[in-house]
This record gives structure tokens, sequence and C-alpha cells, in this order.
């Protein structure tokens, strides 16, 4: 049971930091993050257990985790794995104006 309850408070923890640095590469690259919806699996031995919803005014992008990623955040090799995947959903935040076509 003590087990469990650790495991319970790395996760937790883990998924805090993601969200935090989620929210920290957005405001890099000047995207205002205004929703972080965990959707917090029960099946830990699924490759994808937990859903990150991060959701800006108008757009949303969704992210699967696996309990080692919340729970080893603070590993060095599984925490650059992850901000990888968070720098690719934050590019997907930003708002590009079009370029014209035509030049006149």
């Amino acid at each position: 049971m003590e087990k469990d309850n650790s495991m319970t408070i790395n996760r937790a923890a883990g998924a805090a930091a993601i969200s935090t640095r989620a929210t920290d590469i957005g405001a890099e690259h000047g995207v205002v993050v205004s929703e972080r919806i965990w959707d917090m699996g029960t099946d830990f031995g699924h490759e994808y257990a937990h859903r990150l919803d991060l959701s800006t005014v108008t757009n949303t992008v969704r992210l699967y985790f696996s309990d080692l990623d919340l729970r080893a955040f603070g590993n060095k090799s599984r925490k650059e794995r992850v901000e990888d995947r968070l720098q690719r959903a934050i590019a997907q935040l930003v708002v590009r104006t079009p370029s014209p076509m035509y030049r006149y």
C-alpha cells in the first residue's frame, strides 16, 4: 500500500511538472496555454495511459504519456524526451499568419 501511495505522489508530481513545463515552453513561443487538462488513466501498463490536453483560446492539442513518463520525469533522458514532445505540441498551437501567394 505504501508503494502505491508513493507512486501516486510521483505520478502527480510528474504531471504537475509536465504541465508547468508546457506553460513555460508556450510562453517562450508567445503562446498562452489557457488550460492543461489531464486524464489520468487507470491501465498503467498501457503504453499511453495518461492524456494531456493543452488549450489556447482558439486551439487544442492532445498528448499521450506513459506512466513511466510521469513517474520518472526527473530522469534526464526521460525529461528530454517529454520536453521534445511538448515543443512539438506547442508548435502546433503557434498562430501563423499565412503569407500571400502572389506579389504585385
